[in-house]
């Protein structure tokens, strides 16, 4: 997949979401709704802000975030395929996806959190070999980051178990290494643009993010495709021999 290719992706997930802006939003504030509905509790409700509620707020935060994002992913894949989709579709995703999602999102987090660590004790204890080492960790972020721009187009699409949704995200990576370059670098501004502004993150973000994403999926695995096909008819041949 070139670099005109990834572009023309882009554009394309764009186009979908221009044309389906209504759906989008919608979307994305259910998103918002019930991924930070522990935080914005927390933040609104006076009797709720307590050292112990904060704590519980920030933990069930990663299993609403977890599943909304899924739901969010599930609804606008739906969209992408063409398919007539409605809102009550995300309660249908959060339901397949909050307990896969909740363990990916952590996991991500967690991963993060890792590598950013390891820079810090590469820069305070410095040596070569942790000079040298703070290096990778810089690439390891990239890396962990990039990957996980398809872990959910992987588990919506594919239905895997979690190490296994890593393991063909950390694989798709490594054989497509400039459309996921590209990826990462859109996300990013868009990530950017929607936390500067404040009100893409309320209506737009997530649900942009997923047509993205998903569309990169589906346009990087016609490769596989096209060539589990030939492989079959490879195998076809030599049994019909």
């Amino acid at each position: 997949m070139s670099f005109g290719q990834s572009w023309r992706t882009f554009v394309r997930a764009l186009k979908l979401s221009y044309d389906n802006i209504g759906k989008v939003m919608l979307t994305n504030l259910v998103w918002f709704g019930i991924g930070f509905a522990p935080m914005l509790a927390f933040s609104y409700v006076p009797f709720l802000q307590t050292d112990v509620f904060f704590l519980v707020s920030i933990v069930v935060t990663l299993i609403t975030i977890g599943g909304a994002t899924g739901a969010v992913h599930y609804r606008m894949n739906h969209l992408i395929q063409g398919e007539e989709t409605v809102l009550k579709d995300m309660w249908e995703g959060f339901k397949l996806y909050w307990f896969r999602g909740t363990i990916l999102f952590f996991l991500g987090i967690l991963g993060f959190l890792i590598l950013v660590f390891n820079i810090w004790f590469s820069q305070n204890y410095p040596t070569t070999i942790f000079t040298i080492l703070s290096g990778l960790w810089i690439w390891g972020i990239i890396y962990w980051i990039a990957l996980h721009q398809f872990v959910f187009p992987f588990l919506v699409n594919q239905d895997i178990g979690v190490f296994k949704t890593l393991k063909r995200a950390a694989l798709i990576i490594l054989d497509n290494p400039l459309p996921s370059l590209v990826l990462l670098v859109l996300s990013v501004i868009v990530v950017a643009l929607s936390l500067v502004f404040a009100a893409p993150l309320l209506i737009f973000m997530a649900s942009f993010l997923a047509v993205v994403q998903n569309c990169f999926y589906h346009e990087l695995m016609v490769k596989y495709e096209v060539q589990e096909q030939d492989n079959l008819v490879e195998v076809e041949g030599e049994d019909k021999a």
